[in-house]
């Protein structure tokens, strides 16, 4: 663990305000191709391709940049980069011409900051103590869930609030993230000073560091296992959540954007409610890795019952333990990462397993909508909890990821 200082309060309020502005960013941003611009479902599609395509390209060099400098430094400076994309829309929104190509370019270079925040960000929260990760991961989750929540909410309000307004109402959100995470993490040169020298940033030097972080899971088999899980997890349980709860809304109980709203907020619910239990554990449960399967089996199980098409009395609780299950593997899985790996490769595990579970997840979702329309969303739903026990089943047997305690911490 490193030696730099650290305020884990100031480090919240920076989640809460950062979450807070992508909350908006993500009701705005297609709200602008859609209601304002009145343009097709496919070109939603290309829009937010363009925020989500340089994350998945950017996320891995992301970790390696964030791992040479001071976090805190950084990420301010990125924060501040949001003024870019962000005040360039404002100010085509002053001049009333805002087109597609302009948003595509908007989204692209709002995806590629956030590419390079995601994993800075991530990474320090292995500044809290080991034995108490499982608090400060399920704090983090509480806190970003709730703001990113509050900006849905805001940004829902589009039809009585002027969209420039909300543009600098985001605005102002980043600069005060950039000013609490250097608050958070501050520069001390007497500590930088006695850091191990960084090497030079060459393009070899680049791709070693990046490969560096590729051989730490190589090595660690537990952690290779994880990150198999955490894909696994995009793929069939993330993929299967964005694309089969609109179908369940619209295809099995014949109902409209309310009804698939309030699947999303009791889903949210299950996810924050999970993680106020965990912030109030002592200790968190020994046989971390084994839990993680557990819980990737119960969300398969989930998706069954829901193929069974229940009442909608019986829907809503479902839903609500899917998030639960939902929200302790996350947790659990970013507690195993933060205590198992060293703090000056935390940037670049982070970015892998963050690449794993965004990655997986467009894929899921594309298999999981081509499936659907081939053999039916029942079908789908049975075939796609199928492979999760089977997955499962051969984890549980052959993984050592099952073996895998909470605490494990590594020391630099």
């Amino acid at each position: 663990m490193s030696t730099q200082s650290f305020s884990f309060r100031y480090f919240l309020i920076t989640i809460g305000l950062s979450n807070l502005a992508m909350g908006l960013q993500k009701v705005f941003y297609p709200w602008l191709v859609v209601g304002v611009l009145d343009l097709s479902p496919s070109h939603l599609g290309f829009a937010q391709l363009a925020v989500l395509l340089p994350s998945l390209l950017f996320v891995l060099p992301g970790g390696v940049v964030s791992d040479r400098r001071h976090r805190g430094s950084w990420l301010a400076l990125l924060y501040l980069l949001y003024f870019i994309p962000v005040g360039g829309l404002s100010f085509l929104f002053w001049t009333g011409t805002v087109t597609f190509t302009q948003l595509i370019i908007f989204g692209t270079l709002f995806g590629t900051i956030t590419a390079f925040v995601q994993p800075a960000r991530e990474s320090l929260i292995g500044y809290a103590a080991p034995e108490l990760m499982h608090q400060a991961v399920a704090k983090v989750m509480v806190v970003q869930f709730i703001a990113q929540g509050l900006g849905f909410l805001l940004a829902g309000q589009l039809d009585i609030i002027d969209p420039l307004h909300l543009l600098s109402f985001q605005l102002l959100v980043f600069l005060l993230s950039s000013l609490f995470i250097k608050r958070c993490h501050p520069f001390d040169p007497e500590v930088e000073k006695n850091l191990p020298p960084k090497p030079s940033s060459s393009f070899k030097n680049l791709v070693n560091e990046l490969r560096e972080g590729l051989v730490l899971f190589r090595h660690n088999k537990g952690l290779l296992h994880l990150i198999f899980i955490v894909f696994a997890t995009g793929f069939l349980a993330f993929g299967v959540y964005l694309v089969g709860v609109p179908l369940i809304a619209k295809q099995l109980y014949g109902g409209g954007a309310t009804l698939y709203a309030a699947l999303q907020i009791v889903f949210t619910l299950g996810i924050i409610s999970v993680n106020f239990g965990v912030m109030n554990l002592s200790a968190m449960f020994l046989n971390a890795g084994r839990l993680m399967v557990l819980s990737f089996l119960v969300r398969g199980t989930l998706v069954a019952l829901v193929a069974l098409k229940p009442s909608l009395w019986l829907l809503f609780p479902l839903i609500f333990i899917w998030g639960v299950f939902s929200g302790l593997s996350m947790t659990l899985g970013r507690t195993i990462l933060h205590n198992e790996v060293p703090d000056n490769m935390r940037s670049r595990a982070a970015s892998i397993y963050q690449l794993c579970l965004y990655g997986g997840a467009p894929l899921g979702a594309l298999f999981c909508g081509l499936t659907v329309e081939w053999i039916g969303l029942t079908d789908t739903f049975f075939a796609i909890a199928t492979v999760t026990l089977v997955l499962s089943i051969i984890t549980a047997m052959y993984s050592p990821l099952w073996h895998v305690k909470s605490v494990q911490p590594v020391k630099a």
